[in-house]
């Protein structure tokens, strides 16, 4: 089996439409050879949210504490959605 190394050459846009190709690695990249990095914000905040999920799963079902416990978890849930958003957002402006 014969394997060929090839890279395409980005062409310029002459002012026309562009090509996305939306990736894991890359978050995208389009025709013009522009790339974004993906951000990844899980992955960063998963440290944390194993240790709160572990915290909330040795809570007595039905206490206080373990209600919130619960809030702590659903936080940093949230924070990574609004991380998620705001790169959207800032993406698309």
């Amino acid at each position: 089996m014969h394997t060929i190394d090839f890279e395409p050459e980005p062409r310029p846009n002459q002012g026309g439409t562009i090509g996305i190709d939306v990736g894991i690695k890359t978050f995208y990249s389009d025709s013009n050879g522009n790339t974004v990095s993906n951000p990844k914000y899980l992955e960063r905040a998963m440290q944390k949210l194993v240790r709160e999920q572990r915290r909330l799963s040795r809570k007595q079902k039905g206490s206080h504490n373990r209600n919130r416990q619960r809030i702590r978890v659903a936080r940093v849930h949230e924070k990574v959605t609004n991380q998620r958003n705001d790169f959207l957002q800032k993406q698309s402006t």
